[in-house]
């Protein structure tokens, strides 16, 4: 059975205290701080830790019991009446006995020892067993919360990063149209084009200039969002070196085998199956409530007392044997018999549960393992398309020189390529995403696979390669954009 993990992986990973805010936070440090200050997996941390602790509670039922009881003190008696008492003697004569008359003060001790020993209880048994599989499903969920983790930190990384870069491709694509909406007022001032072609920049650098601040707003979101994993701001973020990251085919490149890896180590589905089972060993555990209970008893008693109306009292008792208890009539028929059915039914939603998991945990493996495969290839494709897109609009930016292509077809152009820049940023991220989630529908992923990506983050993007166009007459010349990178 597999062990509980995410303890002993945090210990190498707590050694790094957060960053101020100032600096530039990786993956990993990110992570850090997600695995010390995230509500939900510490409440799943605490959870697991909970229900282990019915292990040592169910096995009580199962162990020796001891119980002893002593009492140390005095007594006073007075009696100040005599009371006669007839007493008839075989040969029909009778006489009068007299009670004591007196005041006695005595010392009195009394102890007890007690133990047990269950020998026959199927329904403790039944209930540490039911307790084991509860345990080791804590342990499984726990797990499963840890990758949860490592999934919901990362999609909240790249989610920001994606942010800045769609921020940073509509904040390019604003200046290049400011700049064809100023080269446009230029040329119409001088009779070079019509009124119409300033009014379309005019309104392409107003959308764009709306389409900013609703970027921006994005960036916030996306930041705030990371903030809610995590519990800290981060003002800055490392990126992809370069603005690209390895294409990484899944191994095995068969579905099917990770579809089978997902089915003996996927952590949710081994919580589903040992709930079930807990819950199988409880229904059992009802059904025998109506079973006797045999236990192995011993008890010794000792009652000691100083002069008393009884004279002295020196009293020993040992006792060892065997008590049988037999249900006969407990809470009524119907009560044990609606416990025993309730049992039931809730383990027949605990094994609905469990079917209900190893469907979704299938699909989570093929869906995965087909969206890294596709995004793989869509982040390629991207590629082209950028490339296509730049060299489509050099040779749009050409005709327009000469009078064979509008303003419209300049900005249009610019916009494409635009979109491809930002097309190509969502599938990188979501290939990088896709993969992360096809480990943990295996149950493999562990910090160490976010180590590696760590290894493909930077403090220091370089500039992306990029067009703006900028102003000069019927001089438009290509130049780099800074801020603004590429594959």
């Amino acid at each position: 059975m597999k062990k509980i993990i995410g303890i002993g992986i945090s210990v190498s990973l707590l050694s790094v205290s957060s960053l101020a805010l100032a600096q530039t936070a990786d993956l990993m440090q990110v992570y850090q701080d997600a695995f010390i200050g995230n509500p939900t997996f510490l409440a799943a941390k605490a959870n697991a830790q909970a229900q282990m602790q019915g292990v040592p509670i169910a096995r009580a039922g199962l162990l020796p019991q001891a119980t002893a009881t002593a009492t140390d003190g005095f007594n006073n008696y007075n009696n100040q009446g005599v009371s006669d008492q007839p007493v008839t003697l075989p040969n029909g004569n009778s006489f009068s006995l007299q009670g004591n008359q007196g005041t006695y003060r005595y010392n009195q001790q009394y102890y007890q020892l007690s133990a047990s020993q269950p020998i026959f209880d199927i329904v403790a048994l039944l209930g540490y067993s039911s307790a084991k599989y509860t345990a080791s499903a804590a342990s499984s969920t726990f797990n499963a919360a840890l990758q949860s983790l490592i999934v919901t930190t990362t999609e909240a990384y790249f989610t920001e990063l994606n942010a800045e870069d769609n921020l940073v491709y509509v904040h390019a694509e604003k200046q290049a149209n400011y700049e064809a909406y100023t080269q446009a007022q230029q040329k119409f001032e001088v009779g070079l084009i019509a009124i119409t072609d300033v009014e379309q920049a005019h309104a392409q650098y107003a959308t764009q200039v709306a389409a900013e601040l609703a970027a921006e707003n994005d960036v916030i979101n996306a930041k705030e969002s990371l903030r809610a994993v995590t519990g800290i701001y981060y003002d800055k973020l490392a990126s992809l070196r370069d603005n690209t990251a390895p294409l990484i085919r899944p191994q095995p490149a068969d579905v099917s085998k990770w579809v089978q890896i997902a089915d003996q180590q996927n952590w949710s589905l081994i919580a589903a199956r040992q709930t079930a089972e807990a819950a199988r060993k409880t229904a059992q555990s009802d059904q025998a409530a109506h079973l006797p209970v045999l236990n192995g008893v011993t008890t010794y008693t000792g009652n000691n007392t100083g002069d008393s109306p009884a004279g002295k009292v020196n009293n020993r008792d040992a006792y060892v044997g065997l008590q049988l208890t037999v249900p006969i009539f407990e809470n009524g028929v119907g009560f044990v018999s609606a416990t025993a059915k309730q049992a039931s039914y809730l383990y027949e939603a605990a094994l609905q549960n469990r079917n209900n998991a190893y469907l979704s945990t299938m699909n989570s493996a093929r869906q995965s393992f087909n969206d890294t495969l596709s995004f793989i290839s869509q982040v390629e494709a991207d590629k082209q398309t950028i490339k296509a897109s730049a060299l489509a609009l050099d040779s749009i930016v050409a005709a327009y020189q000469v009078g064979g292509k509008t303003m419209l077809d300049v900005l249009n152009a610019q916009q494409t390529l635009y979109n491809a820049w930002s097309t190509y940023s969502t599938d990188l991220y979501t290939y990088i995403n896709s993969s992360i989630a096809l480990k943990q529908a295996a149950g493999i992923l562990s910090p160490v696979d976010l180590q590696q990506i760590n290894t493909w983050l930077t403090e220091d993007r370089k500039p992306l390669t990029t067009v703006q166009y900028s102003s000069g007459g019927t001089n438009i010349q290509r130049g780099p954009l800074a801020g603004v990178g590429g594959p």
